[in-house]
């Protein structure tokens, strides 16, 4: 009704035609006869889509919509094909009307409670176009994955950010704490600038660790090609130590032999040290965990998929509502248990026995 009048509820109309109560029908559902109230117009023009006028099927088509959204068609695709295959006529405004719908479930969804405590969140971007005021820009879907101590990994928030930076991360981290979170053992990243300073402000006792892989991937850039094997050999000696005192020997050893010719490559590792050599201080079944960010890397790859038709995103909420439904559509892949968790809970209540209730 929305799109067809033009205007919402209360608003003045353009065309003098207006909401006129309601009539009730009865629609058959697959859990039985539902007694619904249908919007009617003050000259009688408006056509009901989701429930067609006789017509019995609502969910159905919703459903399909929705579907169909979440796999990246426009809406102009969506009318076309609803239209074929369920012989019922939209229009793209009223796709829109349909779609926005869900703005509120995930604004509900975005603000519901979580777990007092976690034992590793990790945080990645996907970066979209996204058109904003006028312009084609490319912005950041920051994604927040999060493990607590029952072994229970779920998406915590997903947020556009308009530019990677402090007060970004700060509005994410506050955002977590607002809902609940009251502390985080591990901060897994890749090499965010102002990430720290963020973590400083909301969650100070977080360790923070830097993808390892990232780091490896970043430096071979600065290396020759014919020279970039042997320094990822040599690099591996590192992360691969037994201890920070080794990885250290190690990586003197490596600066000795790259930093002449390298020296912004080595430089980066030095400046990264602490943050790139924290999970050395845990046992083998931690580091496994928060060495790398390939667990959320793998979500946003699967995101990737559903989200890839869409070259460019009119706005914010638009992208909002695809990488909503997307991540609803691959729930399975990543809302579940991890491997060996005992294993890894009985090392968390040793390194952090204090900090659980």
């Amino acid at each position: 009704m929305t799109a067809h009048l033009g205007h919402k509820k209360a608003a003045l109309s353009q065309t003098g035609n207006v909401r006129n109560a309601h009539s009730q029908k009865t629609l058959k559902t697959p859990t039985g006869d539902q007694l619904i109230s249908v919007p009617r117009d003050r000259q009688g023009s408006f056509e009901p889509v989701t429930v067609p006028k006789h017509g019995t099927m609502a969910k159905e088509l919703h459903d399909c919509i929705l579907l169909l959204y979440a796999k990246g068609m426009g809406n102009a695709d969506i009318t076309d094909f609803v239209g074929r295959t369920y012989g019922v006529e939209y229009s793209t405004s009223q796709v829109s009307v349909i779609t926005n719908s869900l703005l509120s479930d995930i604004a509900q969804w975005h603000r519901r409670p979580l777990e007092d405590v976690y034992a590793i969140v990790w945080m990645d971007a996907i970066h979209y176009k996204i058109r904003h005021e006028g312009k084609v820009i490319s912005k950041a879907c920051m994604v927040t994955l999060g493990v607590d101590l029952s072994d229970q990994q779920d998406i915590l928030s997903h947020d556009i950010v308009g530019t990677e930076k402090a007060s970004e991360w700060m509005a994410i981290l506050e955002g977590l704490r607002q809902r609940g979170v009251a502390d985080i053992f591990f901060l897994c990243s890749d090499n965010l600038k102002g990430l720290d300073k963020a973590m400083e402000a909301i969650c100070p006792k977080s360790i923070r660790q830097i993808c390892i892989v990232h780091q490896v991937r970043n430096s071979l850039k600065y290396f020759a090609h014919k020279e970039r094997r042997k320094m990822a050999a040599d690099i591996k000696e590192t992360y691969r130590a037994s201890n920070q005192t080794a990885a250290k020997d190690a990586f003197n050893e490596f600066k000795a032999k790259w930093h002449t010719k390298y020296a912004k490559a080595v430089e980066s590792w030095e400046k990264n040290w602490d943050n790139l050599t924290a999970f050395l201080e845990y046992p083998q079944e931690i580091r496994k965990l928060i060495y790398t960010t390939n667990i959320i890397e793998s979500f946003n790859a699967s995101l990737r998929k559903y989200t890839r038709n869409k070259k460019v995103f009119p706005n914010d909420d638009s992208a909002i509502k695809s990488i909503y439904l997307a991540a609803m559509a691959i729930k399975k892949k990543w809302h579940k248990f991890r491997f060996n968790w005992p294993q890894i809970q009985n090392q968390l209540y040793i390194h952090f026995k204090n900090r659980i209730n």
